[in-house]
């Protein structure tokens, strides 16, 4: 492969929510300043041994990238571009709290480089916000969007959530609504899920947290597709949905199994075949960076069958599947020989498709597609 999406990991948050479970820290500025010069320091390292790789998109995650000053993120983007072979329409994005980002910021990043930009909303509701431990309003949002309009941003999405405790249908359409009058370019639509190691499970196993029913969880995700859909935005990814031409392209790229690079704190990559992974702590990253240029913790070369079965549950995420003829050429084996015993029961259960040598997961298929992707994984 001759390309590579590229994700920059920014650790820092101003409150870690009780449902996060992804490598993010509390703030810390003296920390941050070391911090920017070991991701700088990593993005030389790489540079160097992918100079011959084009990249097509960027991505800061996190933690909260928008929590660094305008500066330090022109910094990083700067070394970025100035290192790596970035193509003409590169897809530069970046996530950002609605919190944290005041009109100034929102305009000189954008006049930095990023293109994209992908606002944690969570919900539109008081309550709702105060139970997610989230650390904006609802002026804020609103607000926010409204901003980085203002500051140029033309490919703008929107992160919500749905099952949350105590939610009805109804509220869920409300917030449905009301991110759709926004008028953003992509939304995702994500139901909470109770992580080990977060708080929320604390008081899950404590009985003092509830989901909905899992009928009405599925209502809401039924919900959320017609209504998105009949508001102009394709479903193509299970928690995904964009106007036509604004589907998140570095997300796209992983979802095809392509190649990517992570840099920073508890960021991974896949190269080569290879996946490998970073040190999660930031101050440990630092240190191990410093040393040698990288901080990898662990390293991973995918036998066929585990790359195969990777490649499926991937591209069964997104709405149009697989194409079998690419998977077939790609692995050199016939993809009925190794999965036409798993695939006889699902096709009866009508919970796949086959059509036109491709495979999708079927409408039904979609209401239970973990399940239906671990057949594949067995």
């Amino acid at each position: 492969m001759n390309s590579l999406g590229l994700y920059l990991h920014i650790p820092y948050c101003l409150h870690k929510c009780g449902y996060c479970d992804f490598n993010s820290h509390p703030e810390n500025q003296a920390e941050a300043e070391v911090y920017i010069s070991a991701l700088l320091a990593e993005i030389d390292h790489y540079a160097v041994k992918l100079k011959e790789k084009k990249v097509p998109t960027v991505f800061f995650g996190g933690g909260t990238p928008t929590i660094l000053p305008p500066d330090h993120l022109d910094k990083i983007l700067g070394r970025v571009k100035n290192r790596f072979d970035l193509t003409q329409n590169c897809e530069i994005s970046i996530e950002a709290n609605p919190a944290t980002v005041e009109c100034e910021t929102l305009e000189q990043i954008r006049l930095s480089g990023f293109n994209r930009i992908s606002i944690g909303v969570q919900s539109f509701d008081a309550e709702e916000l105060k139970l997610l431990e989230r650390v904006h309003n609802q002026e804020e949002i609103h607000t926010t969007v409204d901003r980085a309009r203002q500051a140029g941003f033309n490919n703008l999405s929107l992160d919500l959530m749905f099952s949350l405790p105590g939610q009805s249908p109804e509220k869920w359409k409300s917030h449905l609504q009301q991110a759709v009058n926004k008028k953003p370019d992509h939304l995702s639509a994500y139901g909470l899920t109770i992580e080990p190691a977060t708080s929320f499970f604390k008081l899950q196993e404590r009985g003092l947290l509830q989901l909905p029913h899992e009928d009405i969880q599925l209502e809401m995700l039924e919900t959320t597709i017609g209504f998105l859909q009949s508001a102009g935005y394709e479903h193509y990814e299970i928690s995904n949905y964009a106007k036509s031409g604004y589907e998140c392209q570095h997300n796209l790229n992983y979802w095809n199994n392509g190649e990517y690079l992570g840099l920073g704190a508890g960021a991974s990559s896949y190269l080569n075949g290879e996946r490998f992974k970073n040190i999660n702590l930031p101050s440990r990253y630092i240190r191990e960076v410093q040393v040698g240029g990288t901080a990898v913790e662990s390293t991973e070369r995918l036998e066929p069958l585990h790359a195969m079965g990777e490649t499926i549950m991937l591209g069964l995420r997104q709405l149009k599947g697989i194409s079998i003829e690419n998977f077939e050429n790609r692995f050199q084996v016939s993809f009925n020989t190794v999965y036409g015993k798993v695939l006889a029961p699902l096709l009866e259960e009508r919970l796949i498709t086959l059509n036109q040598n491709r495979m999708a997961l079927s409408r039904k298929g979609l209401f239970i597609a973990d399940s239906v992707i671990l057949k594949f994984l067995a």
